[in-house]
C-alpha cells in the first residue's frame, strides 16, 4: 500500500506534468525500500540522441545526432534501468522494458505486405536470443502520436508515452521535420534519458551508463519500401536495425568505398549504412546484445 507522502507526490507531480516544457518524473506507487529513500522529485525528460541509418548510395555513413550536449565527461552510452520506478507508471508498472507499435502508421507502398507485423518481429529477432535475459514484452499503443513527432512542432515532452519503446511507423517530409527532402536517413531511434534537478543525466542503478526513459523508432516513408523481396528497401533489416539501437546496440563495422558508394564490413546487422537485406543477427550483432542484456534484472 502506498504512503499519504506517495500519493501527494503522485499527485504533486501530475499537476506538474500538464505545466512543465519537459515530461516530469512520475513515480510508481510499488517503490522498493532503497527507493523508496531517494528523491526523484527534480528529475525530468530530455532529448538526448538519434541514432540512425542512411540509403543505399548515400555519400555519408550513418551515425549520432546528439540533442544534450553538455552531458559532463562527454558519454553517450545509455541504456534502461531494471525495475526504474519512474518507467513504471508510464510503462504499466514492468519492470523490464516494454515495446508498442502504432499500426496506424503504416506505408501504401505496395511491396509491403507485413509491415505491421514486421515491427513486431524485428523486436523478437533480437529478444529471442537465449543469450538475453531481458524481459521485453508487447503494450497496446494508446493511440498518440509520437513523443519526438510532436516535440519537434511544439517544444514540449510530452509525459504520455505509453511503452518503452515504441515503433511509431512511417512518417515523411510532410509531417516530420527530421526527414525533410533530400534526406538519406531511412530509419532513425530516439534517445529520451532521465536528468536530475541540475540538468545533468542521471545513473541511479551506478552502471556507469545515463538512464534511458524511453525510445522512439520512425521510418522515412520519402523512400520506396519494400518487405516481400520485390522493389525497395527492405523493411525487415532496417527495421531489425533500430530495434538493435532501442535495446542499446551501437553502429559497428569499418566503412569503405567501393564503386563510389559506401559499404559495411564486415557485414552485420548493426551497420551504418544499408547494403540491402539482411534478416539474420550476424556474431558480432548477438556478442553485443548478448553482452548488454545478460546479467540484465540480475546484477
Amino acid at each position: 500500500m502506498s504512503s499519504p507522502n506517495n500519493a501527494k507526490l503522485m499527485q504533486g507531480l501530475y499537476m506538474k506534468l500538464s505545466k512543465t516544457l519537459l515530461a516530469s518524473a512520475i513515480f510508481s506507487l510499488f517503490l522498493t525500500p532503497a527507493q523508496a529513500t531517494e528523491d526523484y522529485s527534480g528529475h525530468r525528460v530530455v532529448l538526448a540522441y538519434a541514432e540512425y541509418i542512411n540509403a543505399p548510395g548515400s555519400s555519408e555513413a550513418g551515425g549520432i545526432t546528439v540533442y544534450q550536449k553538455d552531458v559532463g565527461n562527454g558519454q553517450l552510452s545509455a541504456d534502461f534501468v531494471y525495475n526504474d520506478p519512474r518507467r513504471a507508471l508510464f510503462n504499466g508498472g514492468n519492470p523490464g522494458v516494454t515495446f508498442a507499435v502504432n499500426d496506424a502508421n503504416t506505408s501504401a507502398d505496395p511491396n509491403l505486405t507485413m509491415q505491421s507485423q514486421w515491427m513486431r518481429d524485428s523486436v523478437y529477432a533480437w529478444t529471442s536470443e537465449t543469450c538475453s535475459n531481458a524481459n521485453i514484452s508487447e503494450n497496446p499503443h494508446n493511440g498518440n502520436a509520437g513523443i519526438v513527432e510532436r516535440y519537434f512542432y511544439t517544444g514540449v515532452i510530452n509525459g504520455d508515452w505509453g511503452a518503452d519503446l515504441t515503433q511509431v511507423g512511417f512518417r515523411d517530409s510532410s509531417n516530420f521535420p527530421y526527414f525533410a527532402p533530400g534526406s538519406n536517413v531511412l530509419g532513425v531511434t530516439f534517445t529520451l534519458w532521465w536528468v536530475d534537478q541540475n540538468g545533468a543525466p542521471t545513473d541511479i542503478d551506478n552502471d556507469g551508463k545515463y538512464d534511458v526513459a524511453f525510445r522512439e523508432i520512425y521510418y522515412n516513408d520519402n523512400y520506396t519500401w519494400a518487405d516481400n523481396g520485390g522493389s525497395g528497401v527492405d523493411l525487415p533489416t532496417v527495421a531489425i536495425h533500430e530495434v538493435g539501437h532501442g535495446l542499446s546496440s551501437a553502429h559497428f563495422g569499418m566503412i569503405a568505398i567501393k564503386d563510389g558508394k559506401l559499404f559495411a564490413k564486415p557485414r552485420a546487422i548493426m551497420n551504418a549504412v544499408y547494403g540491402g537485406p539482411l534478416r539474420d543477427l550476424t556474431g558480432r550483432d548477438r556478442a553485443t546484445h548478448c553482452s548488454n542484456w545478460a546479467q540484465w534484472g540480475v546484477n
